[in-house]
């Protein structure tokens, strides 16, 4: 009986590993797909001036990826946790990997993993927004309900990248505060 759940357990560590290592991949192809999506947008609104409002797509299509990539980061958390608090106590000697990983962890990625993110995801939105901005608050050519729905979209979009930044900030926190996966 004791070998079958160590057997058991040994398969769900294998799925979980394979499941966290594919969630790592879905984030490299999110920060992938930002990178080059934002790009794209920022050369077709900058190739005409008569163009620079589809600038504030960017803010939402930004918040939108970073939304994904944060989920993709808490589920490998849950994953791990599950491995190191479930699975590990079934299995003889435990799953020392975690373990050793939360005490020997590399330092608060400040430079490396966060401010990337942050200029990645909330500074590209902030930097559409502010390119747009003139376009936005000074509508010489725009009729009143036009102006109302471009003020719109833009603040919906700064709220994108406010609740982007938090996000990115509060899974920063949590990882220097509480150790990560």
């Amino acid at each position: 009986m004791a070998e079958r759940e160590y057997e058991g357990a040994l398969a769900e560590y294998t799925t979980l590993r394979a499941e966290i290592d594919s969630r790592y991949k879905y984030q490299q192809q999110i920060l992938a797909l930002q990178l080059t999506l934002s790009s794209a947008i920022f050369a077709f609104g900058l190739s005409r001036p008569s163009l620079v409002g589809i600038l504030m797509i960017v803010p939402l299509s930004s918040y939108l990826l970073c939304g994904r990539y944060v989920g993709q980061r808490t589920a490998i958390r849950w994953a791990s946790r599950y491995i190191t608090k479930e699975l590990s106590e079934r299995v003889p000697g435990g799953f020392r990997w975690s373990v050793w990983a939360a005490e020997n962890r590399r330092p608060g990625r400040l430079l490396d993993w966060y401010l990337p993110l942050i200029i990645c995801f909330p500074g590209a939105s902030l930097l559409a927004l502010g390119w747009t901005a003139r376009f936005v608050f000074h509508p010489d050519h725009h009729s009143g309900w036009a102006t109302a729905g471009v003020v719109s979209v833009w603040i919906t979009g700064l709220m994108a990248v406010g609740t982007s930044s938090y996000l990115l900030s509060r899974v920063f926190a949590d990882r220097t505060d509480r150790g990560a996966a």
